[in-house]
């Protein structure tokens, strides 16, 4: 499905705000975008210069021109320069279907702090399903200073609720906290808190509109209100996140609104069948000698993806969903479950008494890791589907395990090497509210590391005493599973894929 969105908003010649970021959001989150006109604004990334606003007639002809040809699915209103014009937008509103779901950012002020709109109608914020104003024009709205702690906030947002009998997001972008998330509150209080956490960034222009219309499309998709929240914040997270790169304007620039967009069609990329021997990470775990050396070459490209704009990423900062969360510990228990198979192979097949024993000490360590997940996070391994990722790098270890033992070795080495090299993206220090600060502290955990130490020094005195057959063959096998231990990683943040 794809929703059909209408944007009532002015413009920005220079695509960062207003309707141009509506149709570019819109597109983002799964939408077809259309786009009526409320006012020309003249602005850069500078600043708002001028405002023309052409006359309300013209503005009804535009919206009945849509709704008169085309079926609507969820309607977003941005700025409105006045009281007639604000008139016209809700006798049109008025007239649609009752389903239709309708997100009013009540703009007043740009990005830039100057005016835009000396008032926001009464009547269209009780037209609106979902109200979106950030911490200055919600304290307007109630006639409060602005809110300087998020339970301020919220309160604030519940007044609101009350008075227009719409939900609102109560929008922490201006809050000091590490927490800049939205929380979505109705007249009783909180329903849903969708956190994101701060990023330091000078382009930040039209994150506003673009937050409102994701939120719309995902609104039209069919999406609960919670559910579209916590889609859309993150997704403008990462959107924020990635803005400088663009290099658009001097001032302050726009979000990069189609990150994830690129990111989701990179992970889908086929992989070429020669390796690219590169690697800008520096090893937690160094290498045992040349051969394995060699091989960290090999896990460059898969770290990259693990790096900035990958599922570690979105861990560390704790903006990966619940949902996302949830698979991945899922799709992991149901990979420890066949990797502790895989290692009893390997056991099996050692060549001396202490390799045997390092290898059935690690089985015991994946089932002791499988219980306490099982524990922790109340799973049910009876409800668990492996992913066809997930089956391509258990089905991939399970046939190298099968033949030569060295092979083996290198093809399980990732599993080792490459969760150790985690430690490196964790941050100097959690804040206590992060959702996944357990799970991102473990990744420190010097046992394993030490684990993984002696896996390396394994694989090394085999590759030093294998043939060049062999070699080649372990090499290929080691580049393989970081491409599949990478593919693993990522799955989870494709699940918001359209």
């Amino acid at each position: 499905m794809i929703a059909r969105v209408l944007s009532i908003a002015g413009t920005d010649p220079t695509g960062g705000a207003g309707l141009q970021a509506d149709v570019k959001s819109i597109a983002a989150a799964g939408g077809y975008g259309m786009g009526v006109v409320t006012s020309l604004v003249v602005q850069n990334t500078r600043g708002v210069q001028q405002v023309h606003t052409p006359d309300p007639d013209f503005l009804e002809a535009q919206l009945r021109a849509v709704s008169d040809d085309v079926i609507i699915d969820a309607v977003k209103v941005g700025m409105i320069a006045d009281q007639a014009s604000a008139a016209v937008v809700v006798n049109w509103l008025r007239n649609l279907p009752s389903n239709i779901s309708v997100v009013v950012d009540p703009v007043m002020v740009a990005s830039s702090g100057q005016a835009l709109a000396d008032s926001v109608s009464a009547d269209l914020l009780t037209c609106a399903t979902v109200l979106t104003p950030n911490v200055d024009e919600l304290a307007a709205l109630v006639g409060k200073p602005a809110a300087s702690s998020r339970a301020e906030l919220i309160a604030q947002a519940q007044v609101l609720a009350e008075k227009t009998g719409a939900l609102v997001v109560a929008k922490g972008g201006h809050l000091a906290d590490d927490d800049r998330g939205n929380t979505l509150v109705n007249a009783t209080g909180e329903l849903a808190h969708a956190a994101s956490w701060f990023v330091d960034t000078t382009a930040s222009h039209g994150t506003g509109c673009s937050l409102s219309s994701a939120l719309a499309t995902r609104l039209g998709l069919g999406e609960s209100p919670q559910v579209a929240l916590e889609w859309a914040t993150s997704w403008a997270h990462e959107a924020l996140q990635y803005g400088e790169a663009q290099a658009v304007g001097t001032g302050n620039g726009p979000i990069d609104h189609f990150h994830r967009l690129r990111r989701q069609a990179k992970s889908g990329l086929q992989n070429p069948a020669v390796p690219d021997k590169r690697n800008r990470h520096q090893p937690v775990v160094k290498a045992s000698g040349e051969h394995t050396r060699e091989l960290w070459e090999y896990a460059g490209e898969s770290l990259d993806r693990f790096g900035s704009d990958g599922f570690i990423s979105a861990l560390m900062q704790g903006t990966l969903s619940g949902s996302q969360f949830t698979f991945y510990i899922e799709q992991d228990d149901y990979y420890l479950n066949i990797y502790a198979a895989v290692l009893a192979r390997l056991a099996a097949a050692a060549q001396s008494a202490e390799e045997r024993s390092f290898w059935a000490e690690s089985v015991t360590g994946c089932i002791a890791v499988e219980q306490g997940m099982h524990a922790q996070w109340n799973l049910d391994p009876s409800t668990v589907h492996p992913s066809p990722a997930t089956l391509a790098y258990t089905d991939f270890l399970r046939a190298e395990t099968g033949s030569d033992y060295v092979v083996a070795v290198a093809a399980v080495l990732p599993c080792f090497w490459l969760y150790a090299q985690l430690a490196a993206f964790v941050p100097d220090a959690i804040p206590e509210d992060h959702p996944y600060k357990d799970w991102v502290e473990a990744y420190r955990d010097e046992a394993f590391q030490a684990s993984t130490a002696r896996a390396v020094q394994i694989a090394e005195g085999l590759l030093a005493a294998a043939s060049d057959h062999q070699r080649a063959a372990a090499q290929q096998a080691f580049w393989r599973a970081c491409q599949l231990e990478a593919d693993f990683f990522a799955q989870a943040l494709l699940l918001d894929t359209l």
